[in-house]
């Protein structure tokens, strides 16, 4: 299914209209814009884009094994985080900077790490090592992969936030 049919269409609009740099070479080169002055329908969708590390000195025309049924994919590289829409291409043809995203990320990301017990953070690695791969084993891609992980997780939280919930 194509980005454009899941998103809202005001939605896919903001995101399409953003101030993209155009077939950049170099992330150093790309335009930005302030993450948190986006709105919040647009935050949502940005972060269900999936993430891809990138080394900050690589060629984004390079770049040429994104999925052309994916449009929307975030760059993470330096510490920083880009917008990326391949508008159907395999490879970053707009790119934008996400000025601000790295903090909020982070920070959040860094206040439930520590609030995380170590022996959980190590169980849940190897249990997603061992699930994928093995599934790699039975020849599913990284996509199905993905996918099924997606979906078994989502479950598992809310069958977890559920019991959290009866105990109150």
């Amino acid at each position: 299914m194509k980005t454009y049919e899941i998103l809202k269409d005001d939605v896919y609009r903001k995101l399409v209209n953003l101030d993209y740099s155009r077939k950049e070479n170099d992330l150093i080169s790309v335009n930005s814009v302030n993450f948190h002055e986006l709105e919040d329908e647009v935050v949502d969708a940005i972060f269900s884009f999936p993430t891809r590390n990138v080394k900050f000195d690589v060629d984004l025309m390079d770049i040429e094994d994104l999925s052309g049924e994916q449009q929307f994919y975030l760059f993470h590289s330096n510490g920083n985080t880009y917008l990326v829409d391949t508008q159907g291409y395999t490879y970053p043809r707009y790119v934008i900077e996400l000025n601000g995203f790295a903090e909020e990320v982070i920070s959040e990301y860094e206040m439930i790490e520590g609030l995380t017990p170590i022996t959980g953070v190590i169980i849940i690695e190897q249990a997603l090592k061992s699930i994928v791969i093995d599934l790699a084993q039975e020849g599913f891609d990284k996509e199905q992969v993905q996918a099924f992980l997606d979906v078994k997780l989502e479950y598992m939280i809310k069958e977890a936030v559920a019991n959290v919930k009866s105990f109150q």
